[in-house]
Parts: structure tokens; C-alpha cells; sequence
């Protein structure tokens, strides 16, 4: 009885205090006071209420991104090239003749197949087939003398040779024009002639060619040595004279054009130098233009003093080979000759006495250049079209 009072007097206490001064007990305390009286019951004391005071919460932990990886950017994807088959350009035949004598052979020197192509079947071009005799002369005996040379050739058979030339159709041409149709196959007579006389000749151009040229609207090639000469000092008044007829083509056959001048392996780069570059000051100042073909000395060259010619603006050069007729982008060449490496620098020459038989070799190569270009007509447009744009 005494532990029941006891226990009652001290609730109601708490609870006093709990009223009066608004105190808060802890639950746990007054939980564990009533662990030991067995003999209340919770549910009949009254509830207390108990205020919260408020208490400052944490900040919410910003929750640390993990480490994400980096990707990679994947490779533009990139356009795959659809190839296209390449043709392969078919081989177009060359012109073959047995005109020629063993070890000689025609030889090409435009390297792009179109622009040649393009320039041979050109309309207003040569047409093909066109055909070029080069013919050297030295001396013409008057018919009161003796021929005694091999460069030599009698009156009668120098005119007979040349009015023979004329009714097979052949004209005349000059450097230029020869140099412009081995070029780019310009427009010249389908069978021309260019005649060269070699040397200081200006009586022989006056008296047996001048009649010539006159009759048939010709012109003559004079291989003339430009080199000083005080004796010689008259010709050069002949020649310009002559020249101002527009029936003369003066170009150079060297400086000096003495027998140790003559270009080989063994000739000073000095004195090559002045033989194709003394000339050209000369015919300016004589003649008003600058040279388009050398005539070597003596037909003697080496590849060095090719090279050299080209590089003093030489077009043309000739030898004293005779090696057949020309062609457009075929040129008769034997071992010599091939060692130069520019065969139009190194053009062949018929020696006088051979005009006849030249003339008549001509016109069977022209034939048969004729023939064949015909024939492979066909092919050459369909390799146009297939390889060089229609």
C-alpha cells in the first residue's frame, strides 16, 4: 500500500511540474521509473505533450557525380570513292615503209598522243600524208664546165631535177614554215620542197636560182657564214638586197664555219657557243629578225651543242645526211642522229645531185602515209574519244 502512495504521490508531481513550468520530461526517464511499478497502467495517465524544439537540419550532402568516362568521338564516317575503271590506252600503229635504208628509222617527238592526234586531223591543218624534201646544194656548174665534186651538180640537171619536182606538185617552202608545220603540222603544200644552198653564195643564188624562183613563185634557203670578213664585206650588200625580194630566207651555217670549228666531241664549249649565238646578233642587225634554223658546219654535232642550239632559240637545225623525206611527227633518223635525242634539230638533207630520185621517193612515201592514215582513220577518233575528251 505504502509503494502504490508513493508511486502516485511522485506522477502527480512530475506532472505538477510539467504543468507549471512547462518542463519536458523525458520520455525515457519516466519510463524507467514505471519499469518498476508493476501496478500502473499506461494507458490511464493522461498523455503529455511535448513540444519539439525545432533543431537546424543538416544540409542535404550534395551526392558526388561518379567519374564518368570520355568517350571516344567516333570517326567521321567519310564519302567511299567509287572508283572507276581506267582504260587503258591501246597502242595506235606508226608508219612503216620499206623506203627507207636498213638502220635508218622514223622517228616521233611530240610525246602527248592527243595534242598530236588533234593537230593531225585538224581540217585546217596539213593534211596527212603532207610530205617534205630537204635538198642541199654547194655548187652549179655552168654548162661550159665539168662537175668534179660529189657536192657539185651540172646546170641541166639542177633545173631538170627542179621542173620535174614542180609537176609532181611540189612548192616551195621556208624555214619558218617548215619549223611551224613540225610544230603543229601547219598548213603547207601537201608536197614541199625546201631548197638550201650552203655557204657565202650569192652569185649563185643570183644567176642560176634567181630564174628559177621568179618562174614558179619559189623560194631558196641560204645557209649563209655570218662571221666578219672585210673581203666578203660586197655579199652581205647582195645578200640583204636579195633577201628584200621575199624570194630569199637567209639563216645561219655558223660563225666562223672553218674546218676547226666544225662541232665534235673535241671542240671547246666557247667556240660551239659563239658558232650558234654570234649568228643571231648578226642576221638581227643585217636582216631585222632573229634566225629559225642552224645549219651545222660541216653536218657535225654532238648532243651537247643540240641541247645548246635549242637553248639559243633554234627551231630547226639540218645535217648533211640524207636520210628520206619528212613527215609531221616523222622524222628519218640513223644511229648519229638518234644520240642528239631531238630529231628536229637534226633534220636529213638530200645532196643536190640525188633532187630527182628524192622528189620521186617522196611521193611514194606520201602514198603510203596516205594509205595507212586512212586505214587507221577510224582508230584514231575512237582513241580521241575514248582518251582525249571527244
Amino acid at each position: 500500500m505504502r509503494n502504490n502512495t508513493t508511486q502516485s504521490l511522485f506522477v502527480s508531481f512530475v506532472l505538477f511540474v510539467d504543468k507549471i513550468f512547462y518542463l519536458p520530461i523525458p520520455t525515457i526517464i519516466l519510463a524507467v521509473f514505471l519499469t518498476g511499478c508493476t501496478s500502473i497502467t499506461l494507458a490511464a495517465v493522461p498523455a503529455a505533450t511535448v513540444t519539439v524544439t525545432p533543431t537546424q537540419v543538416p544540409p542535404t550532402a550534395s551526392a558526388t557525380p561518379l567519374p564518368t568516362e570520355t568517350a571516344t568521338p567516333l570517326p567521321t564516317p567519310t564519302a567511299t570513292a567509287t572508283l572507276t575503271p581506267t582504260l587503258t590506252p591501246f597502242p595506235l600503229p606508226t608508219l612503216q615503209t620499206k623506203l627507207l635504208r636498213p638502220g635508218i628509222q622514223g622517228v616521233g617527238y611530240i610525246q602527248d598522243t592527243c595534242q598530236y592526234l588533234n593537230q593531225r586531223w585538224d581540217p585546217a591543218n596539213a593534211v596527212p600524208g603532207t610530205v617534205v624534201v630537204p635538198v642541199m646544194y654547194h655548187s652549179i656548174v655552168p654548162p661550159d664546165k665539168t662537175v668534179k665534186e660529189a657536192s657539185q651538180v651540172s646546170q641541166a640537171d639542177f633545173e631538170a631535177s627542179l621542173r620535174h619536182a614542180r609537176e609532181l606538185g611540189f612548192e616551195t617552202i621556208t624555214s619558218v614554215q617548215l619549223a611551224d608545220f613540225l610544230d603543229r603540222n601547219a598548213k603547207i603544200p601537201p608536197r614541199s620542197l625546201i631548197l638550201i644552198i650552203d655557204d657565202r653564195r650569192p652569185g649563185t643564188i643570183r644567176d642560176q636560182f634567181m630564174p628559177i624562183l621568179r618562174d614558179y613563185g619559189w623560194t631558196v634557203t641560204s645557209a649563209y657564214i655570218t662571221g666578219p670578213d672585210l673581203a666578203m664585206e660586197w655579199a652581205w650588200k647582195e645578200m640583204v638586197d636579195l633577201a628584200s625580194t621575199g624570194m630569199v630566207d637567209i639563216q645561219p651555217h655558223g660563225y666562223w664555219h672553218h674546218g676547226d670549228t666544225y662541232i665534235t666531241e673535241f671542240t671547246e664549249a666557247d667556240v660551239i657557243r659563239q658558232e650558234l649565238y654570234g649568228p643571231i646578233q648578226v642576221i638581227q642587225e643585217r636582216l631585222g629578225y632573229s634566225p629559225t634554223a642552224f645549219i651545222w658546219p660541216g653536218g657535225n654535232f654532238t648532243p651537247e651543242a643540240v641541247l645548246m642550239a635549242r637553248e639559243a632559240g633554234y627551231r630547226l637545225g639540218f645535217t648533211i645526211r640524207a636520210r628520206g623525206p619528212l613527215l609531221y611527227n616523222w622524222i628519218p633518223q640513223g644511229e648519229e642522229e638518234l644520240s642528239g635525242a631531238d630529231p628536229r634539230m637534226l633534220l636529213p638533207r638530200y645532196w643536190s645531185r640525188d633532187t630527182w630520185i628524192a622528189v620521186d621517193q617522196a611521193v611514194q612515201l606520201q602514198t603510203e602515209a596516205q594509205a595507212q592514215a586512212e586505214a587507221g582513220r577510224e582508230m584514231e577518233m575512237k582513241w580521241i574519244e575514248l582518251y582525249c575528251g571527244g
